[in-house]
């Protein structure tokens, strides 16, 4: 983790790979467990697509000695990306067995998916600056894909609220 209160880009790159891992571990077994045909699908397409975003994310892994980002005051970048983190990330296994059971319905599932895909931009946006030339270019792509993922998620959940009402 970090030294001296900044992460590096290398510790940057090995979280977002924890992410995308919690993410289809979660969007694995949250599909397996849905009675709705389009949640399953919504689903397990994020799960493929966490899978390839970790693929991308392990392709551009710089090497240990990358230096440390520029900070207003120390401590800044860090203590925001710790406090982003804190909640969501825990090892795959975790995730799954901490938070999916307490989730009852596909709107809780999705609403949860939506909150998870949402600060996984806000950590992107943070790691983004770390990123030079070509790998900068991918971080821009790979948000672009999480802010669909977003959208998505968004609209199966209002659907899924709207026909729990009924």
């Amino acid at each position: 983790m970090p030294e001296a209160g900044v992460f590096t880009a290398a510790e940057m790159v090995s979280i977002a790979i924890q992410l995308e891992q919690n993410g289809q571990a979660f969007y694995v077994k949250a599909s397996e467990r849905s009675q709705s045909e389009e949640v399953k699908r919504l689903l397990a397409f994020l799960a493929k697509e966490e899978q390839r975003h970790e693929s991308v994310f392990r392709s551009l892994q710089p090497a240990e000695s990358e230096h440390r980002p520029a900070e207003e005051y120390p401590g800044q970048k860090s203590g925001f990306v710790q406090a982003l983190l804190e909640e969501r990330l825990l090892p795959p296994e975790e995730v799954v067995e901490r938070v999916l059971p307490s989730l009852k319905s596909d709107a809780e599932v999705l609403d949860f998916a939506l909150n998870f895909e949402k600060d996984t931009i806000l950590f992107y946006y943070e790691m983004r600056h770390l990123m030079g030339g070509a790998h900068r270019e991918i971080m821009e792509d790979i948000l672009e894909q999480e802010k669909t993922h977003v959208e998505r998620l968004r609209r199966l959940c209002r659907a899924c609220r709207r026909a729990e009402e009924e």
